[in-house]
């Protein structure tokens, strides 16, 4: 049996994937939740074979706004980075090349369009569990597209990186300004340079292609 905990912060699409899944013979649904927090909770408390997660899940009260953990990308990361570190199937309505590659970087074994869940699900979860990678068909053509330049942060000045480096984890302009000793006019005009530097035209853009590039904060950037 392919031991396998849901994660997805919709109740009525989470029941819809387990009941999906229970379908079949060989799969038993072993947890649940809806957030990040309690994803990795219910990792270390269950212990599945495979973990199938939306990316989307939502912040928790409680939870430090720069716990990286407890987003998607990072949930896989250190869900990945532990001793019995079971195998995960991302579940998502987003597909555009940037989000995968990380995900895949992070150490997701398959991702999966919610468009296509019905087709690939089930392919997915059994692949992962056998340490194979699986990707819905119509992801073939977007990871086809260019990734950005390997060398794209590096051009960024030391000041730029280091603020690109806190909204990725979630810190607020006032924050960053308190914790670099600066202002947060200073801030903002870093955030703009870094954007124009980079290419993109908005902070979810500048944060998917720093963890394109570099993965989630805490690993090989610190």
């Amino acid at each position: 049996m392919i031991r396998v905990a849901v994660v997805d912060d919709h109740p009525v699409v989470r029941r819809g994937v387990i009941d999906m899944l229970s379908g079949a013979r060989d799969i038993e649904i072993v947890g649940e939740e809806g957030t990040g927090a309690g994803a990795l909770e219910l990792v270390s408390s269950v212990h599945p074979d495979v973990l199938v997660m939306d990316l989307s899940l939502p912040h928790e009260e409680g939870v430090p706004a720069g716990r990286t953990s407890a987003t998607g990308i990072g949930v896989i990361s250190t869900v990945r980075s532990g001793g019995a570190a079971p195998r995960v199937v991302v579940l998502s309505v987003h597909g555009e090349p940037d989000v995968v590659r990380s995900s895949l970087a992070a150490g997701a074994s398959g991702y999966v369009l919610k468009e296509s869940v019905s087709c690939d699900l089930l392919a997915a979860v059994r692949a992962a569990s056998l340490g194979a990678v699986y990707l819905s068909a119509e992801l073939a053509p977007v990871l086809a597209a260019p990734a950005p330049p390997d060398d794209a942060l590096p051009r960024l000045s030391p000041r730029e990186r280091e603020v690109v480096r806190l909204i990725v984890e979630g810190y607020s302009t006032k924050d960053i300004a308190t914790r670099l000793f600066t202002s947060p006019k200073t801030v903002e005009k870093q955030r703009r340079d870094a954007m124009r530097k980079l290419g993109v035209g908005n902070v979810a853009m500048l944060v998917r292609t720093y963890m394109s590039l570099y993965g989630v904060p805490g690993q090989e950037d610190r």
